[in-house]
């Protein structure tokens, strides 16, 4: 059951019987990813999740994350290379550090700068509908749920719409836990930023733009934070938004709601919210490793372990919710964690809500008799981070 909660075959919600017998059984469970790294993986309620994705003894910082993966992978004789996803980032960093680098990106994110964008994105959205075929059997997830956040992402950061197709190849090998497409994915994603960042055409307007110019009281971003930037921003904006979209959109088909969104769109943040509650894209929480010995739940931990937090497992608590293993969009409350707690709170939840509901309100309205097409419930993503369906095959029905 272990190493279930970090990674393996497993289809549509088969991770939530590992993740939620786990959080019974107890709070910390040995787990090995698929490229031999060993970790703890933690499946606790919500409020001791919540307090320990803000516990400052659970470190982010990305020197002490590589040096135990490297640790472990030269103990097994394996490449101790690592890629992008592993570089100095907000999200691979302490305080102050973190705060340094999340204020250089934060204006972008807020909820009056989303609002703003929210024209363009009910254009983009349209667009993409209006090219989806009526009547036959298509994957959702690469005919819209994918393309469509990185159509957003692009434009706020400024990666040309001609590179999208690209970029987002390069991403999913990388997100791949086979090191031997993962690593090559990873320089050839670094070799494209580089490119953009340093060159002429890069657009002063955008978020790299700015991020390029940034000085705060005279503190320019190093050549290696703005790498680690570039890979954190285009990754986290596309493939989490992309995961949430595919997740709901099946959420809603299994659980014979999407007629009834589509008579009442009010029910689509509800059905946003309860697919984060019970169904979080992100599986687990990126990797902490705790700085002294310490005891979650009564268990003890010791120094220099690796971390992963269960968010799905959390939001299922049955403690925080009645019913909790049920999809049900009348609750009172949809408490989760599935955009993290604490210091790293997700910086594109309030975009990744809004591109959700504009593209569920937009398909449920256009193609109300929509079904699921598949004859079996579909792969989930394999790799110890997300947890999203590889394909939805629907049919749009009017």
């Amino acid at each position: 059951m272990s190493d279930g909660l970090a990674g393996g075959e497993l289809r549509a919600r088969e991770h939530h019987r590992f993740e939620d017998d786990a959080r019974a059984a107890g709070p910390l469970h040995d787990a090995t990813r698929p490229d031999g790294v060993r970790v703890k993986v933690v499946t606790v309620g919500l409020e001791l999740t919540r307090r320990l994705l803000a516990d400052k003894r659970l470190s982010k910082d990305s020197a002490a994350l590589e040096r135990e993966f490297q640790r472990q992978l030269a103990e097994q004789g394996s490449s101790t290379e690592l890629g992008g996803l592993f570089g100095p980032s907000m999200l691979n960093s302490d305080n102050p550090k973190h705060a340094r680098l999340r204020g250089l990106a934060v204006k972008a994110f807020n909820a009056e700068a989303v609002q703003q964008l929210a024209p363009r994105i009910e254009e983009i959205a349209e667009h993409l509908i209006d090219g989806l075929p009526v009547g036959e059997e298509i994957d959702l997830v690469e005919a819209l749920a994918v393309p469509m956040p990185m159509r957003i992402i692009g434009e706020v950061l400024g990666v040309p719409a001609k590179d999208g197709a690209q970029v987002r190849t390069l991403i999913e090998s990388l997100m791949s836990m086979d090191p031997e497409v993962s690593l090559p994915a990873s320089g050839a994603l670094a070799g494209y930023f580089h490119g953009l960042l340093t060159g002429d055409a890069l657009d002063e307007g955008s978020l790299f733009g700015a991020m390029v110019k940034a000085d705060d009281d005279g503190d320019h971003l190093t050549n290696d934070e703005l790498m680690a930037m570039a890979f954190l921003l285009v990754i986290a904006g596309h493939e989490t938004t992309a995961a949430l979209i595919t997740n709901v959109v099946h959420d809603a088909l299994d659980n014979e709601l999407w007629e009834k969104a589509a008579a009442d769109p009010d029910l689509v943040p509800l059905l946003v919210e309860e697919t984060l509650r019970h169904n979080s894209p992100v599986r687990n929480a990126t990797h902490r490793i705790t700085t002294e010995a310490l005891e979650i739940d009564g268990v003890a931990v010791p120094e220099n372990t690796l971390l992963l937090i269960n968010l799905g497992s959390a939001g299922r608590c049955p403690v925080a919710h009645e019913d909790a293993a049920r999809y049900r969009i009348d609750r009172s409350t949809t408490a989760h964690v599935a955009f993290g707690h604490g210091p790293h709170f997700c910086l594109g939840s309030v975009l990744a809500r809004l591109e959700t509901e504009i593209v569920l309100r937009e398909l449920t309205r256009r193609f109300p008799r929509t079904t699921y097409a598949g004859d079996e419930q579909p792969k989930v993503t394999d790799n110890d981070i997300m947890a999203s369906s590889k394909t939805l095959p629907v049919v749009l029905r009017r």
